[in-house]
């Protein structure tokens, strides 16, 4: 089987170390396996301030937080680490999203906490990650009961070169899943879906490959491609969302479609995004 060598974690703080390892055991890895803790620390910034004493000393907060964040992150992911005898790796640098995404393109995933908000300082914007890196980027809910990631899968199907990559680059997980659901939703034209594309050969060619794949299309009913996922996903258990992520980077202005938009404002499960 297939296993993933090289994961990196968007780690912005020590609140988030518990669900980068619990994401990473449930993906399938072996003893080669090495897990790249990366810790975004946010640039300083301040606006508006009427004096330099203010504006220097708003500065010096800022960096005195943001290096006490990244001291405890780096402390919590080692131990962590350690204790559950992963092989590791520590990067963290004041940096631009753009820079974490460039050092990310080395990996084979790269795992995106959502934490609480409280927690959320540095994290970069997972459009950042995703269209930076070229990567395919496991988005894990704050909310999330650790468990199996993989076992029971929603594709989103609309015959693009997004989903097609999203597909072919959740191909190591998908080996090993008990059931995987090629959804193919008609009838949104709102949506960014350039034609409706059944998903009989792409369900083809992963049977041949060994995966347990069907063909679902049909036309919505439930008012947004969104809504149409949610509710495949609860029908079948799901604990994995495979999809493409739609946008551009020119000018470095990322644009996101509509439907993996609002997966990311409210994740019901773990949502592998590609581009």
């Amino acid at each position: 089987m297939v296993s993933l060598k090289s994961i990196f974690a968007i780690v912005p703080s020590a609140h988030a170390v518990q669900t980068v390892i619990k994401g990473f055991k449930a993906l399938p890895t072996d003893n080669r396996s090495r897990l790249v803790g990366v810790h975004p620390s946010p640039m300083p910034v301040a606006y508006g301030l009427a004096s330099d004493i203010a504006l220097n000393t708003l500065i010096a907060a800022q960096t005195e937080a943001a290096e006490t964040e990244r001291i405890s992150s780096e402390r919590a992911f080692a131990e962590a680490c350690t204790r559950e005898a992963i092989s590791y790796e520590w990067r963290s640098n004041k940096t631009t999203d753009y820079l974490i995404g460039s050092w990310a393109r080395a990996a084979d995933l790269v795992i995106h906490p959502e934490p609480p908000e409280v927690y959320a300082t540095g994290l970069p914007p997972v459009e950042e990650i995703v269209f930076a890196s070229g990567r395919p980027v496991l988005v894990i809910p704050s909310n999330w009961k650790a468990g199996p990631i993989g076992q029971q899968v929603i594709v989103a199907w609309d015959g693009s070169r997004e989903a097609t990559r999203a597909v072919f680059d959740a191909l190591p997980i998908l080996l090993k899943s008990t059931s995987v659901r090629i959804v193919s939703v008609e009838g949104y034209r709102d949506e960014p879906i350039r034609q409706f594309t059944p998903g009989d050969d792409i369900a083809a060619t992963l049977s041949r490959h060994g995966v347990p794949a069907e063909s679902h299309a049909f036309r919505g009913r439930l008012g947004s491609v969104r809504a149409e996922l949610e509710a495949q996903a609860l029908d079948i258990g799901a604990d994995l969302i495979v999809m493409g992520c739609y946008g551009h980077s020119r000018f470095r202005e990322m644009v996101l479609g509509g439907v993996s938009r609002s997966m990311l404002k409210n994740i019901p499960c773990p949502l592998l995004l590609s581009n």
